[in-house]
């Protein structure tokens, strides 16, 4: 049996410390399990992204991603620019950062320990991803109010004892005070939409904010993006709308359709800005395009 060589790359930063003492604990796990291990650091926006290329570049058949969702997003994007892209790598997840919502969607184990275990011990699901032009993402891209938010929290404009889904939050209600909806035209396998909206958020997985199942029904794997589009509505029903999001009932809502697509066209008046991950991806005009079975992760056997 061919002997897997593992590039654990770590931003020591994540979790506040957290993501270094994690990728000490499964370096360990896995050298005396035999495996060849390297442990790569990153020290700045942008590192984890080519520290993956080099590494799969070098004969890397395990790529761990240690830190938060840009931390795998990152290194998700460096796997899938090299020359043979993901196929014969599996890209693994040891989360520390705020949100952890594609560790939710693919049913990893909460506990450091056992999610240790279940690298050392993994087996590989091949999931889809979407795709912006040249860059990929793993969870929901957004447009609207939501990609609003997204730079609040990126520019860490929030209060630094605030994390995760409290500071998603809080960044959503000052945001909103002075948000106006936005036009857009919106076209996929479901049809077209033409009007102004308060965001379209297009999942490959159910989840962002770290608890806000803004598309219940998207399934990682399942081939389709499921946009969750909100067509304009007042601000004190917004405020109502949001604890819903918890549990996926804001689909009820007149103002909120699902629908499922496997491309999507935004074109807007005025230059919008997609996120995606928690990350700036473009402006637009923009094509939203799911990829299918494109990413092996390793998830418990």
């Amino acid at each position: 049996m061919t002997q897997l060589s593992w590039a654990i790359i770590v931003n020591p930063v994540a979790g506040r410390g957290k993501a270094e003492r994690s990728a000490k604990l499964l370096s360990t796990a896995l050298k005396e399990s035999g495996a060849n291990v390297s442990v790569m650091t990153t020290g700045a926006r942008g590192d984890a992204e080519r520290l993956a290329a080099e590494a799969v570049d070098a004969g890397a058949s395990r790529v761990v991603a240690c830190g938060g969702d840009g931390t795998v997003h990152e290194v998700v994007n460096g796997v899938m620019a090299t020359k043979g892209g993901a196929e014969d790598v599996g890209v693994g997840i040891l989360p520390s950062g705020r949100c952890n919502d594609l560790v939710y969607a693919l049913g990893l184990p909460s506990s450091k320990r056992d999610l240790v275990d279940s690298l050392v011990h993994s087996t590989v699901r091949t999931i889809d991803l979407g795709r912006i032009g040249e860059r990929y993402f793993t969870t929901i891209a957004t447009l609207g109010f939501d990609s609003e938010v997204s730079q609040y929290v990126d520019e860490g404009s929030h209060p630094s004892f605030l994390r995760g889904t409290a500071a998603y939050l809080y960044s959503a209600i000052v945001k909103l005070i002075k948000y106006d909806s936005c036009w857009a035209r919106l076209k996929g396998d479901f049809g077209e939409f033409e009007g102004d909206i308060f965001l379209a958020a297009t999942g490959n997985t159910a989840r962002y904010g770290g608890r806000m199942h803004v598309a219940p029904s998207a399934v990682v794997d399942d081939g389709w993006l499921d946009i969750c589009l909100v067509t304009p509505v007042g601000k004190l029903e917004v405020l109502r709308m949001i604890p819903k999001t918890f549990r996926g009932a804001h689909v009820g809502h007149p103002a909120v359709s699902i629908h499922q697509t496997r491309t999507l066209q935004i074109e807007s008046r005025e230059p919008l800005w997609v996120w995606a991950d928690g990350e700036r991806i473009t402006q637009t005009p923009a094509t939203i395009e799911v990829v299918p079975r494109a990413l092996p992760v390793l998830v418990p056997k």
